[in-house]
Formats: structure tokens, sequence, C-alpha cells
């Protein structure tokens, strides 16, 4: 009876070696969870922006009616992505599971949820501020698509239109300052794509600092402040579909 069997399970596991071998190894690698501070970083905001003429027409229009204090964030609207890359001082906490990994902002109350690539998702119904993203490991690196972002027409602040594409490059390092303290960071790199507004992408990179003892507080805002101020102002924001 051995003598029959045995040809088919030495087949049977030289096959699933055969497939192990050659299996995808895009794992997470490491859990990005817990309590984070900005840390800064090199590039987080472009001193010129590749303006397309459209772009370039709307910016200099802006500039030319909008005051600094009228820039939306005063006035407690969220920036969303790409702009909250650049670090407000508030905490983020992340959360991560096998098939997602959330990103609460402290600052505007800003939820992120990316979806981990080979598992159960919803499909995207609405543009958001954070868009609809999904994600997939490479070695020890979170790589993030994201889609379906809302319009940012405020001009002064890497502005986007609605078909705008976001991808984003997630590393953890440790670092170790002068007095020998190591601390963990986990560096975003960035990259906005929106032909209609840039003539090439746009790459912004940026640092989260473990920071564990530094809990979500409240935040609490309303948009309807800034529309109120616009109006008393006699201001329209850019209108992205003139030219069309």
């Amino acid at each position: 009876m051995f003598k029959f069997r045995a040809p088919a399970i030495v087949a049977g596991v030289m096959q699933i070696v055969s497939m192990l071998a050659f299996a995808p190894l895009s794992r997470a690698e490491v859990d990005l969870s817990g309590l984070w501070f900005p840390g800064g970083g090199p590039g987080q905001s472009p001193k010129e922006y590749p303006f397309t003429p459209l772009g370039k027409k709307l910016f200099d229009e802006y500039v030319a009616k909008f005051k600094i204090e009228d820039d939306p964030g005063g006035w407690c609207v969220s920036p969303g992505l790409p702009r909250s890359i650049w670090g407000a001082p508030f905490p983020v906490e992340i959360v991560q599971t096998k098939d997602f990994i959330n990103m609460f902002w402290e600052g505007y109350f800003q939820y992120h949820k990316i979806y981990l690539d080979g598992h159960p998702r919803p499909q995207p119904i609405l543009s958001t501020r954070m868009g609809y993203s999904i994600g997939h490991w490479e070695g020890d690196t979170l790589v993030v698509e994201t889609t379906h972002l809302r319009e940012y027409p405020y001009m002064r602040r890497l502005p986007n239109t609605e078909n705008a594409t976001i991808s984003e490059r997630y590393t953890l390092e440790n670092r170790t300052d002068s007095k020998g303290v190591t601390t963990k960071y986990l560096t975003d790199k960035m990259t906005l794509t929106d032909p209609a507004l840039y003539t090439q992408p746009v790459t912004v990179t940026s640092s989260l600092r473990w920071s564990p003892t530094t809990p979500i507080m409240e935040y609490s805002c309303s948009e309807e402040i800034y529309d109120q101020h616009l109006q008393e102002r006699g201001l329209e924001v850019p209108d992205f579909n003139q030219g069309k």
C-alpha cells in the first residue's frame, strides 16, 4: 500500500515546497501601532510648485485677493491629504490589524483608513479630504495608493483637484541623538499627482516621532465659520472647472 502512495505523497510535498518558494514575500514586517508626534523632516513644503498654466493662473488670482489670514487653516477647515503630512503640532494615533491600518489625527479629528491589499474592503462611495486608500507591504515599507480625494482649492498650501492621486511610502527607523537617546521615527514620502494643476508629480517628506505618553485630546471645529468669513470678505474660492 505504502509503495503506491509514496510517489503521490512526495509529489504533493514537492508541489507545496515549490509554491512556498515562489510565494510573494510582501508581508508586514513592522507594527506601526501607537501614539506619534510630528517630528519634521526634509522637503516638507515645496518652495515652488510646478504649476500648469491653469494652476499658475488660479494661484496668481488667489494670492492677489486672499490675505494670509484668509487661508483656511486658521478657520478650522480640515486640510486632509496631502497637507496633513506637514505635521501641525498635534499627535497621531495608529491602529494596525491584518486587514487595515487606521491613522487618527488629533488636529481637525482627521481619520485615514488604509485597507490592506488582499483583505475584504468596501468600494469607495464619496470623495473625502483623506481619500480612499489601499496599502501593501514591500518588506518593511508600507506602500499606500490614495484616490477619491475631495478638491482643496486653497492655493497657498499644495491644492488638489478631485482627480488627484497620492502615493506614499512609510518606513520605520531608529534615530540616536547627541545624548545617545534612541527614538523611533516613521517617515512618510508622499507624491501628489494632479495633471490639471501640476506639470509633474510633487513629492513631500515628513516624519512622526514615537511618543507613547502623548494622548489624543478633543479637537472641535466647524467649516461654517470660514464660509461666513469669506462671504463677509466678498471672496470666492477658485473654480477648477473653468477652461474645460
